[in-house]
């Protein structure tokens, strides 16, 4: 039985960093070493006024030594708490607990010698824990103090009824927080181990620079933590209405390619054509003839799909141990990786279109008024060209329009009265009309959430016409149905490959040398060379202006100038 499930959940993506305090430089670079395999971010400070200046807000976990001259472990926990500092700590030390510790602000006491699984799993565990309410987090600590002296015989501890009063005061904790702790406790394990999949398929993800490369790397990251048994990532074939498994870990890819003769897995082939996160329970029941080796003989299948915007790229499909239960957690956490994964291929699929010698480049005509660009222009009447575009956020672009033969204060008017238009703004009015305006439903953005860039937009008669380029291994043909799904009166007017234009560095030297004047190549070399554009700045404008032996307003007009000739060789070079 397959399970719809919407993400709802948020995933914070950046990897902990973990401060290691100790005297003995060996010991913290090895816990340093250890961490940093296991995905964290590590800090080391051999002693606690090391520590103290070393610690901010960033630190998401402190390992602190207790017996270190000058400052003590003990000295330096005191001294982060009385700064305000709450972040999780863990005391990693040989001084053998007593009854002293009691009192302690610790969360965690970890006793030498410690191997690399100890300290892992107290990072992981801290972690988790960290997001727990404060009673329930404070439950965790009496009880990592309780365990610790009950590790002693009680007759070696200065005052036994301390350890009494201790374990009174943890039932009576326990008592009031019986729901929270007990579901926290049962909880604790997941949190962990989905903690562990947050990090490693994130920094998986940031290494790699081809898409089969994201892929592989998600797949290992994945089965690297329990309770996952083997992960691959499934394309949807529009034209086989089959699934094909495109890089695998724990099982071979060609055992988990599926015809479409009836075997086909339907959670997989739903999760990938429509973008909706499936479970299934009873994956072996439902599809018999799905391959299952290495893995247990009936997983728990999560089948998460990797999507960027509108478009989807695939799935991730995950098996699971046979005796594990998939937690909301862990469903949200899988939701906003598919997205992250998602958007890792579309930014190399970006690079791919940037580096390519040759583009294949779509020519739409759209009369659709729906799109805000057409609108605005054929309202206006007058020539609408698109000049550049820049990113916001994942809801939308921000487009630069100019308006030619068109009134700039009834552009502006139009586009506020738009749906589609969040914000817009009347740049430079004149002949030329300058537009800014932000936007989340277009034709541009429809393009963009395709994997395609648009090259050139103009609005003429009513009209506007479209050149998006896209790298030429993409599919052509989902680009078109894109767009032609989210406008009505829309035509596909060409599709060709065509070779980009590459400058050489010489080249583009020496356009930008035939495109600046004497003076301008002049003030920009004279205000770089001087440290104009260090910040803070190493010489003022009016420094620069002396060297120069002109006037302040005159550099900046010739700074400005030049300055708008460089990108434009840029910015020109780049599209």
């Amino acid at each position: 039985m397959a399970i719809d499930l919407s993400p709802d959940s948020e995933l914070d993506a950046t990897r902990p960093t973990v401060l290691v305090v100790d005297d003995d430089e060996d010991l913290a670079d090895t816990c340093r070493y250890w961490l940093e395999d296991d995905d964290y971010q590590v800090e080391t400070a051999y002693g606690g006024e090391e520590a103290l200046e070393a610690v901010d807000e960033g630190v998401d976990l402190v390992l602190l030594d207790r017996r270190m001259p000058r400052l003590s472990g003990d000295e330096t926990l005191g001294r982060l708490r009385d700064e305000g500092f709450d972040c999780p700590v863990a005391m990693m030390t040989a001084v053998a607990p007593d009854t002293d510790i009691v009192d302690m602000p610790f969360d965690e006491y970890l006793v030498k010698p410690v191997d690399r699984e100890e300290v892992i799993a107290a990072a992981d565990e801290l972690l988790a824990r960290s997001n727990y309410s404060g009673d329930v987090r404070e439950y965790f600590a009496l009880e990592a103090t309780e365990s610790a002296l009950s590790s002693r015989e009680r007759e070696e501890l200065r005052d036994e009824d301390e350890l009494v009063d201790l374990q009174a005061q943890l039932a009576e904790a326990y008592e009031a927080n019986e729901e929270a702790i007990a579901t926290r406790e049962r909880q604790l394990e997941r949190l962990t181990h989905v903690n562990r999949v947050i990090r490693r398929v994130s920094r998986a993800i940031v290494d790699c620079d081809t898409r089969d490369a994201v892929e592989a790397s998600v797949c290992e990251a994945v089965v690297r933590t329990d309770p996952y048994r083997a992960a691959w990532v499934a394309e949807y074939t529009d034209r086989s209405r089959g699934v094909r498994a495109r890089q695998a870990a724990g099982v071979e890819t060609e055992a988990v390619d599926v015809a479409p003769d009836g075997a086909l897995p339907e959670s997989v082939a739903e999760a990938v054509s429509t973008g909706e996160m499936q479970v299934v329970t009873d994956f072996a029941d439902d599809h018999p003839t799905a391959p299952f080796d290495g893995v247990d003989a009936d997983p728990t299948a999560l089948v998460t799909p990797l999507a960027y915007r509108e478009k989807t790229y695939g799935a991730l499909v995950v098996y699971t141990a046979n005796d594990h239960t998939v937690s909301d957690r862990e469903l949200g956490v899988f939701a906003e990786l598919g997205e992250r994964i998602g958007n890792a291929v579309n930014a190399v699929e970006q690079r791919k279109l940037l580096l390519a010698d040759t583009v294949a480049e779509l020519e739409f005509r759209i009369a659709d008024r729906a799109d805000p660009l057409v609108h605005v222009g054929a309202g206006t009447g007058g020539e609408l060209s698109l000049r550049g575009i820049a990113s916001t956020d994942e809801s939308g672009l921000t487009c630069f329009v100019t308006l030619e033969g068109g009134d700039g204060d009834e552009a502006l008017e139009l586009a506020a009265g738009l749906d589609a238009v969040d914000s817009v703004r009347l740049v430079a009015d004149g002949e030329e009309a300058l537009l800014e305006l932000s936007v989340t439903e277009a034709v541009i953005e429809t393009l963009s959430s395709v994997g395609a860039t648009v090259a050139e937009f103009q609005v003429q008669d009513g009209e506007g016409t479209v050149v998006a380029r896209a790298a030429p291994d993409a599919d052509l043909k989902a680009i078109a149905a894109a767009v032609r799904s989210a406008y009505d009166d829309v035509d596909l007017l060409s599709k060709r490959e065509v070779e980009r234009s590459v400058q050489s560095t010489e080249t583009f030297r020496q356009d930008l040398t035939d495109r600046l004047t004497e003076r301008q190549r002049g003030a920009l070399e004279t205000a770089y060379s001087a440290g104009y554009y260090e910040w803070p700045r190493d010489s003022t404008a009016e420094e620069v202006a002396d060297a120069m032996d002109i006037a302040a307003p005159t550099l900046h007009e010739h700074l400005r100038a030049g300055e708008r000739k460089l990108l434009e060789s840029f910015l020109d070079e780049t599209v």
